[in-house]
This record gives C-alpha cells, sequence and structure tokens, in this order.
C-alpha cells in the first residue's frame, strides 16, 4: 500500500500479472485448506512474490477473497450471458425438453470448471454475508434468464403462475446440477440428468 493505505491499481502488464497471479494462488490456496486456514503470508510464499508486494495489491485476505468473489461473479455471468446467446442459435423454440437438458448439462459444464472455489464459497457464505450476497445474486440472474426464457419461448409452461414456475424452476435445476457436481451417488450422472429433465418436463406440461 502507498503512505496513504491506498491500495495499488497495476495499470503495467506486469502489474497486472502479479496481480492475478496472486489471485489465482490464493483461489488455489483457499480450495486445499480453506479460506480461514489460509494467511496472507502463505498465499505470498506460494506466490513467490514479497508479502510487502501482496499488500501493495490487497490490504489483507478479505480484499483478497472479495476480488476472488468479483472475478468469479462476472465470468459465471459472462459465460451464462454466452449459454442464452447459444440457446437462441442451437435450439428450437417450441422444444421445452431439448431446453431443459441443455440448461441442466450446460450449467454442469460451468460448475465443474470451479468446482473446488464454488464448494468453498457456499461453506463460506454462511459466515461471510458479502459472500452470501454475491452468490444470491447469482441465483437471482439466473431466475430472471429463466423468466425471460419461458415468457419468451414457452408461455404455458406450469400454467398460469409464470413468476413462481421461473423460482421453483431454478431451485430444482441448481438442485440437480449440484447432485452431479458435487455428491457422490450410485446412480450415474447421466441418469440422474435423464430423470431430472423428465421430472421437470412432466410439471410444466
Amino acid at each position: 500500500m502507498g503512505k496513504d493505505g491506498a491500495v495499488r491499481q497495476p495499470k503495467q502488464s506486469r502489474g497486472i500479472q502479479m496481480k492475478a497471479k496472486i489471485l489465482a494462488t490464493a483461489e488455489r490456496l483457499f480450495v486445499d485448506r480453506g479460506f480461514f486456514a489460509t494467511t496472507t503470508n502463505e498465499i505470498a510464499k506460494a506466490a513467490d512474490v514479497s508479502i510487502g508486494s501482496l499488500y501493495s495489491y490487497f490490504a489483507d485476505k478479505d480484499a483478497i477473497l472479495t476480488a476472488l468473489l468479483k472475478q468469479n461473479h462476472q465470468y459465471f455471468m459472462s459465460v451464462f450471458d454466452e449459454m442464452q446467446s447459444e440457446a437462441n442459435t442451437l435450439l428450437r423454440q417450441d422444444d421445452l425438453r431439448g431446453w431443459l437438458d441443455w440448461l441442466i448439462r450446460r450449467l454442469v459444464r460451468l460448475h465443474e470448471g470451479k468446482k473446488g472455489l464454488l464448494r468453498e464459497l457456499n461453506v463460506l457464505r454462511y459466515a461471510r454475508p458479502d459472500v452470501a450476497a454475491v452468490l444470491d445474486a447469482g441465483s437471482e440472474r439466473v431466475r430472471l434468464a429463466l423468466l425471460d426464457d419461458l415468457e419468451k419461448h414457452y408461455p404455458t409452461a406450469g400454467a398460469s403462475d409464470i413468476e413462481a414456475v421461473a423460482v421453483v424452476l431454478r431451485a430444482s435445476v441448481s438442485a440437480i446440477v449440484d447432485q452431479v457436481v458435487f455428491a457422490d451417488s450410485p446412480v450415474s450422472d447421466e441418469r440422474i440428468i435423464a430423470t431430472g429433465v423428465d421430472m421437470l418436463y412432466n410439471c410444466l406440461n
């Protein structure tokens, strides 16, 4: 930090790369050890930077977590926006079953890519209101996107209360995705997804 306590905002490529390296290292350690068991000294050592350099970019470990939250949220939202465009291009607008199948499988792939971090963030949700707020904002973004899709392409799905349908659908899809990504089961992922799609499709018809 500077003399006034301000944290440096890197503009040169070297500084940007160092900040990204610290974040990537912190993410790995948070996943491996847990946020509360990891120290800034350990992050600096694993990133091969001095503790002074770390503190020039991040005021403390909470600031690192905040930056990771923001980065992760932006990543998920950008991918989700790409998914919406992809769905409009690839899927028939009257194929409700195909849309549900595509949605669940695409979200499984998205979550698998950040499985370790998401597991730790879901643990932190109950101890950190800032983490809960970001995760809840992501869930609300998904709900609104589902509501938009339902209103545009499947307006008869779920009868009269399409807003309530979007809430239940988001929760149901999330439960299926979490089961596939995070839980162990004697039933194969393929069977879980296929059965989930069938159940949701039958409920929405």
